[in-house]
């Protein structure tokens, strides 16, 4: 085998390898498996430190499992400049930021998503997990005037009177479940 063979060999596995880790980590996340797929979103990143989707997942796990907000958040961020409309990296800046309880931003990110892809399913359904306010029900009193709280209070039990309840769940945004958290129902 020539030089340029096994070089060209040690590319392709190099890159193979990459997308087996960034799979492996995929599948850990899906079973809450938080360090492993740390640890699996770490090898790709490191075997391909230019592809996007690795550098936001790793990026996603280093805020989740490490505490790295700075570096976390830059790695998302720079994930996101080669294609600002890729879904799945939109929804990965979302987690972050909700990981952070910067609820405005992560609701940024996925209505900027929802713009370039108005009918993707898990944009959708981060969007009604996160929710959003309604306007005032009187509009030209303020918010925390006592008449559109009390009355902001009724819509909110009128319209939720025959819907089956929908929890803010940290699951639907693909966030981890504290342990020690009862169970929702």
């Amino acid at each position: 085998m020539t030089g340029e063979t096994a070089s060209a060999l040690g590319d392709g596995g190099a890159a193979a390898g990459g997308e087996g880790s960034l799979e492996e980590g995929l599948a850990a996340f899906s079973a809450r498996d938080l360090p492993g797929a740390h640890a699996a979103f770490e090898r790709a990143h490191r075997r391909a430190p230019r592809e996007p989707r690795a550098m936001s997942w790793y990026g996603v796990t280093l805020v989740l499992v490490e505490r790295n907000i700075t570096l976390g958040i830059s790695l998302c961020d720079e994930a996101l400049r080669p294609s600002p409309n890729d879904p799945e990296l939109l929804l990965n800046s979302a987690r972050v930021h909700l990981a952070l309880n910067q609820r405005q931003r992560a609701a940024r990110a996925i209505t900027r998503g929802l713009v370039a892809w108005p009918d993707h399913p898990a944009l959708l359904a981060a969007r009604d997990a996160l929710g959003s306010r309604r306007a005032p029900v009187i509009p030209f009193l303020p918010r925390d005037n006592p008449l559109n709280r009390l009355l902001g209070r009724l819509r909110h039990r009128w319209a939720t009177r025959n819907r089956p309840p929908h929890a803010l769940a940290p699951e639907t945004l693909g966030l981890p479940v504290d342990a020690g958290a009862p169970p929702r129902s």
